[in-house]
């Protein structure tokens, strides 16, 4: 009997170790074909973003360096056109290329500044920054409209008035015969409170029809943070999915830069980086305010 019970036992132990040895055999056949299969697609990888990369670098020369490739897609038939900000570099670190498109096609511009950072002591230093800046992008003093009301302060925290930013609009709109309005899209960009406020401002307007039918409203696309900071790499999917896009060339990114540094007291390291990084300084895309659209919107928030 305990002769039995030992070969019992020794057919157990050999029973398990024949499984633990098939089990480890296949563990390790598994983790042989996981790690050639993540090698592989690794390889596949960086082998499709090398070319992804180059690519863009061609269509970026053939766009704007050799102009061999048409990507430019403008807006229909602007002649006064009134792009509306919510601060001072507003105009250089996000509206560059728009800005530059218009000057330089004998539209009469108007900038409308909402409020100048008044709340952080500068003021009269990001007013008159702002000045320098618009004339390194053509815009003429002249054509220059801020505003410092007590109600539209510089603040992440604090949501702007929808009448009151919708009411100033109206009136520059009427006072200089706007035929097309360029301004931010409900995410802002940045998602900053201001930028939004100005477009629910001007969607107030569309809703109640208190615009002139003749008036165009265009809207500066936000993307994810990933497009964002993509610089030319944004290039495809810019040409895929927008209808009105600018691009500049290396020389006119320069003079994007060159207006950023007017504004000497916001050239703080981190818009430094994004001078260099960011999209919106080589590539708008705008988007045609549509009234549906903005009620399809307002109700989904609602």
């Amino acid at each position: 009997m305990s002769e039995m019970n030992e070969t019992n036992i020794a057919h157990e132990l050999s029973y398990w170790r024949i499984l633990s040895i098939t089990f480890l055999e296949l563990y390790d056949h598994l983790f042989e074909r996981v790690k050639d299969y993540t090698k592989e697609a690794v390889e596949h990888l960086i082998l499709a973003s090398i070319i992804y990369i180059v690519l863009c670098i061609l269509l970026y020369a053939g766009i704007a360096q050799w102009e061999v490739i048409t990507f430019q897609k403008g807006v229909k038939n602007p002649r006064r056109v009134l792009i509306i900000i919510a601060h001072p570099d507003d105009e250089c670190m996000f509206f560059g290329p728009t800005v530059l498109n218009f000057t330089r096609n004998n539209c009469l511009v108007y900038l409308l500044c909402l409020s100048t950072g008044t709340n952080y002591g500068m003021g009269k230093i990001r007013k008159n920054e702002l000045y320098k800046s618009c004339k390194v992008l053509g815009i003429d003093e002249s054509s220059i409209l801020i505003h410092n009301h007590t109600l539209l302060p510089d603040c992440q925290k604090t949501k702007w008035p929808v009448e009151l930013v919708a009411h100033l609009i109206l009136n520059k709109v009427e006072t200089y015969n706007i035929d097309t309005l360029i301004t931010f899209d409900k995410h802002g960009v940045s998602n900053h409170i201001n930028h939004c406020s100005i477009y629910y401002a001007i969607a107030y307007l569309c809703i109640e029809k208190q615009l002139p039918a003749d008036c165009r409203v265009y809207v500066l696309e936000s993307v994810s943070i990933v497009r964002k900071y993509w610089l030319i790499l944004d290039i495809p999917l810019s040409f895929l999915l927008s209808r009105n896009r600018f691009i500049l060339n290396s020389t006119d990114r320069q003079i994007i830069r060159t207006a950023m540094k007017q504004h000497e007291s916001q050239l703080v390291w981190f818009r430094r980086l994004y001078l260099l990084f960011s999209r919106y300084t080589v590539i708008n895309t705008l988007q045609e305010m549509d009234i549906t659209d903005i009620e399809l919107d307002l109700e989904l928030e609602d």
